[in-house]
């Protein structure tokens, strides 16, 4: 089962911790919710690596901050389609008159698919910032 804390996806780092009635709970290896769990319990964590032929899509968060002007959101939503992506939530509110505030659920391969649609959404030159969310 792969956490809800920090969303791992194939390519990060990755530990896992046995949890009674779960079975392993996977966790990117810098998740601050896993190292205070690690601390307490150390002989539950196991070291585990992703299957090379990982064949799935998985959901990761990104918060995008952009210049609020007609047509932005549509330009994003394009870069990602292109970089065969999938939007399967998102969110938005006026962070300031001039820029929007973009929370998306999107969905990938693998860590490097992610760094793919990343790069094809700094295209749109109205985008300012782009973070992955973990947690």
């Amino acid at each position: 089962q792969l956490a809800p804390c920090c969303g791992p996806l194939p390519g990060d780092a990755i530990v896992a911790g046995i949890r009674l009635g779960h079975g392993l709970v996977v966790h990117t290896e810098d998740c601050p919710v896993a190292a205070r769990a690690r601390a307490r319990e150390p002989e539950r964590w196991v070291s585990v690596g992703w299957d090379a032929q990982t064949a799935r899509h998985f959901s990761t968060r990104l918060d995008i901050i952009a210049r609020n002007e007609r047509g932005v959101l549509g330009r994003i939503a394009a870069e990602i389609t292109a970089a065969d992506s999938n939007i399967v939530h998102v969110t938005m509110h006026d962070d300031a008159v001039a820029t929007i505030a973009l929370h998306l659920t999107i969905q990938v391969d693998s860590r490097k698919h992610l760094a793919q649609v990343i790069r094809a959404i700094r295209h749109v030159s109205q985008v300012q910032k782009i973070v992955r969310v973990k947690g």
